[in-house]
């Protein structure tokens, strides 16, 4: 009987052709020796103006304020509070904060206007904070096409701050 062929050759070792593999490596550097020219060649230094601390808010980033309603017992509300300031939810109270919020209107006329409330709230003590922003944008002489009101009723338990 007469042995094939294959097991007559022997032994084979495995070598591997590194030619295409060192072309890949000039063809990369070349590639990227030619694109840092380029791009150092459109590079031109310019001296450009500073911005002003007004003109450093974010696009999207408008200006506002929050009249939050804070609620008492059985749906009432205690007192409405706009930023760190707290009125009374009487009369006298609302009368002051519709000459606040006028005053932060005509600082900033397309301000933002975030009316808060809990969930618990009735309607009936959030109705005049939602006045008082109209009337504080009638006071402030402000047209009411650019005026922004938004009300956001918070879940029960949440404290609005």
């Amino acid at each position: 009987m007469r042995a094939s062929r294959i097991h007559r050759r022997g032994p084979q070792s495995i070598e591997a052709n590194m030619t295409p593999l060192i072309d890949l490596a000039f063809l990369l550097i070349v590639f990227f020796v030619l694109v840092s020219q380029v791009t150092g060649a459109e590079h031109v230094d310019l001296s450009l103006p500073r911005a002003g601390a007004d003109a450093t808010g974010r696009p999207g980033d408008a200006k506002r304020v929050v009249v939050n309603v804070v609620p008492g017992r059985d749906g009432g509300a205690v007192a409405y509070r706009l930023g760190r300031r707290e009125f009374a939810a009487g009369t006298d109270g609302l009368r002051e904060l519709v000459s606040a919020l006028a005053q932060a209107m005509k600082g900033e006329p397309g301000i933002e206007v975030n009316v808060r409330a809990d969930r618990a709230t009735a309607y009936a003590w959030v109705r005049p904070a939602m006045d008082a922003v109209s009337d504080a944008l009638a006071e402030s002489g402000i047209d009411r096409d650019r005026a922004r009101v938004r009300l956001m009723v918070m879940p029960e338990g949440t404290s609005g701050g």
